[in-house]
């Protein structure tokens, strides 16, 4: 059996419908006064896995009712930051970098899983103690996890920092492609590792012809680089219509130059040969 205290209702809320799927195994009985509500809960299970579900419930109450907060205090006392998107941007990075999977947040967060490390802390509390305050697991137990989020949080505003400058190089470039006469009418690109340009009667632009165009443009100032043949070609030609065959509109290429260029960018599937495509 556990006796478990909670000062906030929302807390027992989401305690309870946490355990919602444990209900036939695990019986839940409260007891509510002006301060707190004890919960007393007596289960079925093994005693490991009794502790397991609990301590898994109670990451998410935290998770759910307390994480937020913390975040959102790191950013605004911490950081200093006051500015409402900005606190909304970096709270969001600083969530993709705690909890999702895919490997550049996962490298972000050195491999540490971070539902798995809250549910240890409070594991090992219930493996300790029968009678279990959540406010006092709150404010001393958690220090090792704190002090990971917050390592979190200051990824997340290098995360956020490194998208403004390269919003602001994006807006840059659009700016200078706006200002700037078209130099070719058309340029076909097929997707790939490296982008193969075509002109508009289909024939392929030689890496010399790329050079030429990039001579020509100051690339320098722009913030790109003479050995770069995906961007600098673009900017350089600056085309009044491009069109992209390939089967990823979602690649970052692909998403910048359409940033950058707009609605002069078109992207079809692959499927017929560019050569084919002339217009």
């Amino acid at each position: 059996m556990l006796e478990l205290y909670f000062e906030s209702d929302k807390e027992v809320t989401v305690f309870r419908n946490q355990l919602t799927p444990y209900k036939k195994q695990i019986r839940v009985h409260q007891q509510t006064n002006a301060w707190s509500s004890r919960l007393r809960l007596e289960g079925d299970l093994a005693e490991k896995e009794f502790i397991h579900v609990i301590s898994s419930v109670m990451a998410e109450v935290f998770i759910e009712e307390h994480l937020s907060d913390i975040i959102i205090g790191k950013i605004t006392d911490n950081y200093y930051f006051s500015d409402p998107d900005e606190i909304n941007r970096i709270y969001d990075f600083s969530m993709w970098i705690l909890f999702e999977t895919d490997s550049d947040n996962q490298y972000l967060r050195e491999h540490v899983n971070t539902i798995k490390l809250l549910q240890d802390i409070f594991f090992r509390h219930l493996k300790e103690h029968k009678s279990i305050h959540f406010s006092a697991i709150l404010h001393f137990r958690l220090a090792s996890f704190l002090e990971f989020v917050h390592e979190c949080v200051g990824k997340a505003i290098e995360e956020f920092k490194r998208e403004e400058d390269h919003q602001a190089f994006i807006d840059m470039l659009r700016h200078y492609i706006e200002k700037k006469d078209p130099c070719v009418d058309l340029v076909y690109i097929e997707q790939g590792e490296n982008f193969i340009f075509y002109n508009d009667k289909g024939e392929v632009i030689s890496k010399d012809m790329l050079r030429m165009w990039m001579f020509q443009a100051p690339l320098y100032a722009l913030g790109l680089h003479e050995n770069e043949f995906n961007l600098s070609p673009l900017i350089a030609m600056s085309p009044a219509k491009i069109k992209v065959y390939g089967n990823d509109p979602d690649d970052p290429k692909i998403m910048t130059i359409t940033n950058i260029f707009q609605e002069r960018v078109e992207f079809e599937t692959e499927g017929t040969s560019i050569l084919s495509r002339g217009e």
